[in-house]
């Protein structure tokens, strides 16, 4: 399983801010949403890329070429990356927010 905690740091690393985790865990299986921001979408891109290579994702990433929302499912761990209106758009945070943790 991806560590959260690692992917956290790579994110803020990255220039991607206002990361909240989400701990979706049921019956035993560990399951985790990470939502996170990022002002422009060269960065969005950058931070993409260094994930990609650093977990070996080979699948396409969704999202990617308009830079604005993407997103990376690695089974346990599905990490968003958006652009400040479409997160608010969405508000995904409002649907999670019950289940929010601290990293």
């Amino acid at each position: 399983m991806i560590n959260v905690k690692e992917l956290v740091g790579i994110l803020q690393d990255n220039k991607i801010k206002n990361i909240s985790v989400y701990d979706l865990s049921a019956s035993g299986e560990e399951k985790y949403i990470i939502l996170s921001t990022s002002n422009k979408i060269l960065d969005s891109k950058k931070a993409a890329d260094v994930i990609a290579e650093k977990y070996h994702y080979d699948e396409k990433i969704e999202g990617y070429f308009r830079g604005e929302w993407i997103v990376f499912d690695f089974d346990q761990v599905t990490l968003h990356i958006f652009l400040p209106k479409v997160r608010d758009k969405y508000n995904l945070d409002k649907l999670y927010k019950p289940k929010k943790i601290s990293i």
